[in-house]
């Protein structure tokens, strides 16, 4: 009773003075208030102090306990121990540390920062501070300054030599963006200093954007996993792309051993099969593809088998070859039977202001059934561009395009695609063109070539040499109007010497919209043209220099009337346009020009660049329109439903010089027309026309009706030509029925009642999901060209997704 006394006037005196300071042989304690228990054994703190021992760590705490015996200090009520000497800040809500074990262990949630090069988030976590060994058996996260981010259900973390081991381990990359990936181990040894790893029961989430389709879930398994900074090695692993259910994927990939070269940033498969729906279709001892992060790297692209009528049987076999960094071709060698075979190449270089492709290709083996006895064939195209990148211009560019064939019907035969051969090189076109913009002009020259590869050998070639174009909009003060100048020019030389040289200067005013208290809408135009041409042996021009200065005039009006109901909106629009031409004009009755509703009104409606349009001529017509209103709760929707345009054309006497399949040269023109009607969400048509001014032959037609319902779409093509617009008429049809998301069949052909004659067929069936594509198709064509004869041909076709979808010639002209 009497020692209690003693030790409690102790402890008052010792508040009494404030002592700050006090030191306990190991440990320094730096508190306002302090209470001494246990004859000196125990010490307690509160009012939050700073505790300091004598190998370099400080804790600060709420509240202390320390036991001098066992020599062990408890702190508690926001806790940070600071260990100076291995850079580790320890954040807890209580911390015990056993001074002679050099054992310091959490109670409750924690947060620790080692180095400042990783962070630990986690509870009940203990550190051996001799071994500099941290552990835990709670769920913890760690992070590092690269944003990656560990999850692990128990952990044990050597700090000097930066070793992770946990169970049931998940690593997330770059764990802050959407492109994030997830790792998933059993257990799993990281080597974090030397970015080493092994694991077992490993499953990899990569993110579904990875290969550019969100659909996917791209993910690998595998036994065990092991891996350094320049390779990661999978143990008997499956890979697959496709959506995540609980179906089995359509398609996977099982291989032994598969090898992530980061170095080569390859993706290498030994001993694999490919399975589609978990049934084996192609075994392969080895091969690869790039990693989702390669844009380009050489390498074999997809495969393909072909058969056609006109050549036989063929395997195809691309090869990509990057050449460095701003270069590189596809090889893309197609093998017939009968030594047969054609070696297409594309090469490409890029620079920072240039592009460059060029396609050639080289066919052995193939005679003309006909008239072509060549055994070899070639292409040659190129084409270029050039940012010139001038400074007092907007836009300045160069391009260089040349396009060569050694056969006429050689690329149609052979069927060579690329980004130069668009499919219908009937008439091939060299060109080197110079463009250039500014705020006030825009202004381009060129010369070219054009050879029409059906024509004579003395009349296949033109030659525009050279031509230009400069164009400058402007306004004048204090004028109602805008003012547009163009110059243009071209010297074109055809069937081996004939020479036209032509230069045109057109001036051309036209004035704002002028609006009437009547509702009336009015607005007129001027256009003054200059021709300057030169012929020689030329069949349109002169051999003498000459000029002709000639001016149009055009005023046009209309009366928009609007009337409202509450099931519809009407609109109905009467137009006037009167056009006057006082001038001698160039006789162009025999150019093809085609007149619509939509370009009627035009004031150079022809579209002539050597005249203009001769004589007076009045064109009436109208714009009728209405629109449904529909009501789906409370809220009022506009649709289209009706739409009636309709022209013709007067004049007081016939005009020769005009295109005479336009009808505009004759008094009363064609009635054109156009009728767009949309029944509902099911069916629409869509219907152009023009009618002889007798109103009894319709001597142009074109029809696109549109039915689709549910799952079932066909869409009808009908366009027929009489008289002086033209000799067609040709029915197509497109259809397709959609069984469910996956599966659909469609059908198409073309027929040509001209000739009674079907152009050709295609039927397809089509299975395609997230990942995978599969098809059926059987093509029948009656063309009929040289050596290119019908035929009919089945082709069954698969692409997995991503793996056979890769295409340099997408990435480099992108």
């Amino acid at each position: 009773m009497k020692n209690k006394f003693y030790i409690t006037i102790f402890s008052l005196f010792l508040n009494l003075c404030y002592f700050n300071q006090l030191f306990a042989e190991e440990f320094t304690f730096q508190v306002s208030e302090i209470e001494i228990t246990n004859n000196g054994n125990i010490y307690k703190g509160i009012k939050r102090g700073d505790i300091i021992t004598n190998n370099g760590i400080k804790l600060i705490s709420d509240n202390f306990k320390y036991q001098k015996k066992i020599n062990q200090l408890e702190a508690f009520g926001n806790v940070k121990l600071i260990d100076t000497i291995n850079d580790i800040i320890i954040d807890a809500d209580n911390i015990v540390y056993l001074k002679d074990e050099e054992k310091i262990f959490t109670v409750g949630k924690t947060k620790i920062i080692i180095e400042k090069k990783y962070t630990i988030n986690g509870s009940n976590i203990i550190l051996l501070r001799d071994k500099l060994l941290l552990s835990s058996l709670k769920q913890t996260m760690i992070s590092d300054k690269i944003n990656n981010l560990y999850n692990l259900n128990e952990f044990e973390y050597s700090i000097n030599k930066e070793i992770l081991k946990g169970k049931n381990v998940e690593i997330i990359t770059n764990y802050l963006e959407q492109d994030s990936n997830e790792y998933f181990f059993e257990t799993a040894f990281i080597d974090l200093k030397n970015n080493k790893f092994l694991s077992k029961d490993v499953k990899a989430k990569f993110n579904k954007s990875l290969f550019g389709d969100k659909e996917n879930d791209p993910r690998l398994n595998a036994a065990t996993a092991y891996g350094d900074e320049f390779n990661t090695y999978f143990e008997q692993g499956i890979f697959t792309s496709c959506k995540k259910n609980d179906k089995c994927p359509p398609w996977k990939i099982k291989s032994k051993k598969i090898r992530h070269d980061k170095i080569k940033k390859q993706i290498i498969y030994k001993d694999a099969w490919l399975e589609i729906y978990d049934f084996p279709v192609a075994y392969f001892p080895k091969f690869f593809h790039p990693d989702p992060s390669v844009t380009r790297q050489s390498g074999f692209l997809k495969p393909a088998l072909g058969s056609s009528g006109n050549l036989g049987s063929s395997i195809y076999t691309p090869y990509f070859h990057v050449m460095s960094d701003d270069r590189d071709i596809t090889v893309k060698p197609r093998i017939f039977g009968a030594d047969k075979f054609v070696l297409q190449n594309e090469f490409r270089q890029k620079s920072k202001n240039s592009l460059s492709v060029v396609d050639f290709s080289f066919a052995k083996g193939h005679d003309s059934s006909l008239d072509d006895k060549k055994d070899n064939r070639t292409h040659f195209f190129l084409k270029s561009f050039v940012d010139l990148n001038l400074e007092k211009f907007l836009t300045s560019t160069l391009d260089i395009q040349f396009e060569k064939v050694s056969n006429d019907n050689y690329l149609k035969l052979f069927n060579l695609t690329s980004p130069l051969i668009d499919g219908d090189n009937d008439v091939l076109e060299s060109i080197v063109k110079l463009e250039l913009e500014s705020e006030d002009y825009y202004f381009t020259t060129s010369l070219e070539q054009y050879e029409t590869l059906a024509g004579l050998n003395n009349d296949r070639y033109q030659h525009v040499l050279p031509n230009y174009n400069f164009i400058k909009d402007f306004n004048i003060q204090n004028i109602n109007g805008s003012f547009n100048f163009n110059t243009s020019g071209s010297n074109t030389l055809t069937s081996t010497n004939n020479l036209a040289t032509v230069i045109s200067n057109d001036l051309q005013f036209n004035s704002y919209n002028k609006y009437f208290d009547t509702g009336i809408k009015s607005n007129y135009g001027i256009s003054i043209k200059n021709i300057n041409t030169l012929g020689k042996k030329s069949t349109s021009y002169k051999n003498s220099a000459h000029s002709n200065l000639m001016t149009s005039y055009i005023f046009n009006t209309s009366l928009p009337l609007m009337k409202n109901n509450e099931k519809s909106i009407n609109f109905f629009i009467p137009k006037l346009s009167f056009k006057f031409n006082p001038h001698n004009v160039k006789n162009n009755n025999t150019l093809e020009r085609k007149i619509d509703i939509n370009n009627i009104y035009n004031h150079n409606r022809l579209a002539l660049d050597n005249s203009l349009e001769g004589g007076d001529s009045l064109t009436i017509g109208f714009d009728f329109k209405k629109n449904k209103i529909t009501s789906t709760n409370d809220i009022k929707e506009i649709e289209d439903f009706l739409e009636l345009k309709m022209a013709t054309v007067f004049r007081n006497e016939e005009e020769s010089s005009i295109p005479q399949n336009s009808t505009l040269n004759k008094k009363k023109s064609n009635i054109f027309g156009q009728l767009n009607y949309k029944v509902n969400n099911i069916f629409s048509m869509n219907y152009d026309f023009s009618i002889k001014d007798d109103l009894n032959t319709i001597e142009y037609s074109s029809l696109d009706t549109i039915f689709d319902f549910h799952n079932f779409r066909t869409q009808f093509n009908f366009l027929q030509e009489r008289g002086v617009l033209g000799n067609a008429d040709v029915l197509e049809n497109k259809t397709k029925y959609n069984f469910d998301d996956t599966n659909s069949l469609s059908f198409s052909t073309r027929r040509n009642r001209n000739l009674n004659l079907t152009e050709y067929y295609d039927l397809i069936y089509q299975y395609k999901n997230d990942c995978l594509i599969a098809g059926i198709q059987y093509k029948k064509k009656f063309y009929n060209d040289a050596d290119i004869k019908p035929v009919e041909e089945l082709f069954f076709s698969i692409t997995l997704i991503p793996l056979a979808t890769f295409s340099p010639d997408k990435m480099i002209l992108k």
